[in-house]
């Protein structure tokens, strides 16, 4: 299934940049979605900065059917793997993989932080997959709106990380 999502910041693709980068918007953005547990790691290497969010999520707004095939709980490993340097037009993009453990679902795809009026546009593009023969398709489009959610988290997280950056 393929995903595409955007949301808009009242910020410079920069100041997006660093606000995703920062472990401390990291930590707050599992703990906002709410992880029963999380961890963060970011490592910044000589062109590359990667960020690893392990986060285990309830399951309780999950579909039944999928409820039982996965349990109360899952574990959600999210690594975005980020270029350095600005793009062009002061963009910047990452590349962007989701896997469940234990489970035969997975996403990758791509993040884009690109300048849009006096903000910046939040995209995420990829292709979910959930292996599963028969109920393949009917997990996909259940976990897509969790998916979504996710992004629509980061952009209400950002204008309050931008309003207290500035205050």
């Amino acid at each position: 299934m393929r995903i595409h999502e955007t949301v808009e910041h009242d910020a410079s693709p920069q100041q997006v940049f660093e606000m995703i980068c920062s472990p401390d918007y990291q930590e707050l953005k599992c703990t906002r979605s709410g992880a029963l547990e999380h961890e963060v790691a970011i490592e910044v290497e000589e062109d590359a900065r990667t960020i690893v969010t392990r986060r285990r999520l309830p399951t309780d707004a999950f579909p039944d059917f999928v409820q039982k095939f996965v349990g109360d709980s899952v574990d959600v490993i999210e690594t975005q793997v980020w270029g350095l340097t600005a793009d062009e037009d002061g963009g910047h993009s990452a590349s962007l993989k989701v896997e469940i453990p234990r489970t035969p679902v997975t996403m990758s795809g791509s993040v884009y932080l690109t300048p849009a009026g006096e903000g910046t546009e939040h995209t995420v593009e990829g292709e979910l997959k959930a292996s599963v023969p028969f109920l393949g398709a009917k997990i996909e489009k259940a976990i897509a709106p969790v998916i979504a959610s996710s992004l629509r988290l980061e952009g209400r997280l950002s204008r309050e990380w931008i309003e207290d950056a500035s205050a």
